[in-house]
């Protein structure tokens, strides 16, 4: 409403000054020394505000012209970045590629115009890794940190990779172990360390992290129980290995609550204290895990122990629950004939190979027979023995 009051008040004004104009058009007279002007006022008017308005367009012309320089600067500067921005591409690309040298070179050059050079000189020095250069890797890495202080673990992080890459292990280890000072429980900095220490199979250090790796999620779940299992038994392996019985027995004692009685880790223990001949031990140990878990690897290592009467009574009385268990009737076997008990040792051979025939007991059974000098009877134990164990490894 105001618009069209405003509108209808200029229109107005318009027909008025038309109108009185057309009446009496003004008279103007400029004169300048010998020089005189003379025009209505109407021309005079209309010349002022076409002056006016090229003296206008007169000052922008020299205003633009005078930013020129700072203009041409800009347009200089977003030129280099386009370019840089093109050459980090190309690097890129040709990083993808597996073009490890075009690619440095290119993300190198993108350097002084990139608006990340953290990506260039991170980028730069996988490329020179994989050209095999680590001396030039790590200066590209130093310049990378020092480019963006603030990117100090992304840094470190991938050093530490590139450093397990190539099998750099006591570096890898210096620099994840500084990671973790920086930041304990970065999930990504406790998987490198537990990847490196599988790598130099460092399994106390591994099983020192087993509860880090469970409490930042690193591992979970039925993964997190493999990785715990597998890390006790390659640790108890090893001790073996290297004969420390003192170091297994403070391993076997310090076991988390849940693999006390692990078939799988015992079964190594067991097997170690029987080449050790702690026949004693040995039989302590299987006994009470088989009392928790009946497993065949344990009972065929109990059938191997020097046994006295009560441990024959005992494995008799795993057959209340596992009468369909040649390995149980293959260890029966064996600790009757400890306890000179030969028709009854012949009996339990005979079944076991009922049951499921096996190198094993066809040759229990064949020595047995021996001793009962029933020579036809044991080579055809052994006869058999061997045909099973050709068709088992057929």
């Amino acid at each position: 409403m105001i618009r069209l009051i405003l509108l209808f008040i200029v229109l107005f004004a318009s027909v008025w000054l038309g109108i009185q104009l057309s009446h009496d058009p003004g008279y103007l007279l400029v004169t300048i020394n010998h020089w005189s002007l003379e025009t209505t006022f109407w021309v005079a008017g209309f010349a002022l505000l076409l002056l006016f308005v090229l003296f206008h367009y007169l000052l922008l012309l020299i205003a633009k012209v005078g930013r020129s320089p700072s203009t041409l600067r800009k347009w200089k500067a977003k030129r280099r970045v386009l370019k840089a921005q093109a050459k980090t591409r190309q690097g890129l690309i040709e990083f993808s590629e597996g073009h490890w040298s075009q690619a440095k070179n290119h993300l190198i050059k993108a350097l002084p115009d990139t608006d990340s050079p953290l990506l260039n000189y991170l980028t730069a020095a996988r490329a020179a890794q994989e050209m095999g250069d680590n001396q030039l890797r790590d200066n590209y890495l130093r310049e990378a940190q020092q480019s963006m202080p603030e990117a100090k673990i992304a840094v470190e992080l991938t050093q530490a990779q590139l450093q397990l890459a190539n099998q750099q292990w006591e570096q890898a280890l210096a620099t994840l172990r500084h990671l973790q000072d920086l930041a304990p429980r970065h999930p990504y900095v406790l998987k490198l360390l537990m990847r490196l220490y599988k790598e130099v199979k460092d399994w106390p250090q591994l099983i020192a992290l087993l509860p880090e790796l469970k409490k930042n999620h690193v591992v979970t779940g039925q993964a997190f129980q493999r990785l715990e299992q597998q890390t006790y038994l390659q640790a108890i392996t090893d001790l073996a290995k290297h004969s420390h019985p003192e170091a297994l027995a403070k391993m076997i004692k310090n076991l988390p609550k849940h693999l006390a009685y692990e078939p799988e880790l015992l079964a190594e223990y067991s097997r170690f204290l029987l080449s050790q001949n702690n026949q004693e031990l040995a039989e302590s140990v299987l006994y009470h895990c088989l009392r928790k878990h009946y497993d065949e690897r344990l009972i065929a290592l109990y059938g191997q122990v020097k046994a006295g009467e009560k441990q024959l009574i005992f494995a008799e009385s795993l057959l209340k629950k596992q009468d369909h268990s040649a390995e149980l009737y293959l260890c029966l076997g064996r600790l009757s004939i400890s306890n000179n008990l030969w028709g009854k040792a012949k009996s339990y051979f005979e079944k076991s190979i009922s049951l499921s025939p096996s190198p094993e007991a066809y040759n229990e059974l064949g020595k047995l027979l021996e001793r009962l000098s029933d020579h036809a009877g044991a080579c055809t134990a052994y006869r058999k023995g061997l045909a099973q164990a050709l068709k088992q490894a057929s």
